[in-house]
């Protein structure tokens, strides 16, 4: 472990109060003609990836219109984009598992995190699962969702496969959380997951 820490919390993007961020539709075009559908699945893709192009999802509704533009937004549901405000804060070095990876949004720099690889961090023993039908649930997998903290090797951002599509991080002094919360950043929120 390389930063002691206290609590875990999940990390999620508050799509009625901020907007998000949406692949241009000449990107979607592109990786359908090749092939390359963009996926962030714990793989690294620093190696084979170009600067993306990102738009502002914008609903052409009337709820949707007073919606703030974030420090950190989500893209889609794969992940997070960094603005070029708060770049700095995490281009060196912020941790080992995460690349950041170059965005284009109307000529600006942004970031999105790539973590890669998964934690094994879930406790089976004192997580509850979600069972419906006799069948896991797919929308919410667990009743009671816990973590061994000692089985957590990155403290600033991870992935735990079996929670599917979410990150997490810690109160660790470098972690995503702390960042967060020392400098103002608007766009995320976090809610605090039970450890043993």
């Amino acid at each position: 472990m390389t930063d002691k820490f206290n609590k875990v919390y999940s990390v999620s993007v508050e799509p009625d109060e901020f907007l998000l961020l949406n692949e241009t539709g000449f990107e979607q075009t592109i990786q359908l003609t090749e092939g390359q559908l963009l996926m962030f699945d714990g793989m690294s893709m620093r190696d084979n990836w170009r600067e993306l192009g990102v738009d502002w999802l914008v609903e052409p509704s009337i709820a949707h219109q007073n919606l703030k533009k974030p420090d950190i937004a989500g893209l889609g549901a794969s992940t997070i984009v960094v603005s070029p405000k708060y770049s700095p804060l995490f281009l060196n070095g912020f941790s080992k598992n995460v690349e950041l990876l170059e965005c284009n949004l109307e000529g600006e720099k942004w970031f999105a995190f790539n973590v890669v690889g998964f934690e094994k961090a879930l406790s089976e023993e004192h997580s509850i699962r979600n069972i419906k039908n006799g069948k896991p649930s797919r929308i919410r997998k667990f009743k009671k969702m816990v973590f061994d903290k000692s089985a957590i090797e990155n403290p600033e951002l991870f992935r735990v496969r079996e929670a599917g599509l979410r990150y997490f991080t810690t109160d660790a002094t470098s972690s995503l959380y702390s960042i967060v919360q020392e400098h103002g950043i608007k766009g995320l929120y976090f809610h605090e997951i039970e450890t043993v």
